[in-house]
């Protein structure tokens, strides 16, 4: 897939500002833990690069760590990211117990949907700043047992605590898909 720019993982910088208790809500239900706050900056682009992100730790730790940008760039395509977040779970099947992972859900540039869930079949149609990270991707049901669905869905696993890495995987499956207006 040709993109106008090359968009690399690592030009992606984090850095932590705070840790707070907090409060919030996911899918209408009341959610308590630590969020921290982290300053990013997209060195891929050379102007509107300045984030600041929440990653929300639930106190339940059988809940899911929820990564969303608190504040974007004045940028159009980016106005609507503070209300969209990258979800990760944790693995537990063979050689992934202990890491953390999250479906490979691409934004919709089109506007109908608010996600575009990637099959692993659909894996060598990603964009080329996947290409890094490819060794980290499985189909769901190797990494988790799954009654649903969703067995098939291609999933990136991270260490846990690696919160950069969970924001950069913000950067590279909403942030740079919707600036590129790519759609699989």
């Amino acid at each position: 897939m040709r993109t106008r720019k090359r968009y690399a993982l690592d030009r992606v910088y984090v850095a932590p500002l705070e840790s707070r208790p907090g409060t919030w809500t996911f899918a209408g239900k009341g959610m308590r833990g630590t969020e921290l706050t982290f300053a990013v900056t997209d060195t891929n682009l050379t102007s509107r690069n300045e984030w600041e992100f929440l990653v929300r730790l639930p106190a339940d730790r059988t809940q899911r760590i929820e990564v969303r940008p608190k504040s974007t760039p004045n940028v159009k395509a980016w106005s609507d990211l503070t209300d969209r977040s990258l979800t990760f779970n944790r693995a537990t099947l063979g050689a992934a117990r202990g890491k953390w992972y999250c479906q490979v859900a691409l934004a919709d540039a089109t506007g109908w949907r608010s996600k575009t869930v990637i099959s692993s079949e659909d894996r060598v149609r990603l964009p080329h700043w996947f290409t890094p990270i490819s060794g980290r991707m499985r189909r769901k049901e190797s990494v988790k047992p799954t009654r649903g669905t969703d067995g098939n869905a291609l999933v990136v696993l991270i260490a846990a605590g690696h919160y950069p890495m969970m924001i950069r995987l913000f950067f590279a499956t909403k942030v740079w898909i919707l600036s590129e207006r790519i759609i699989l």
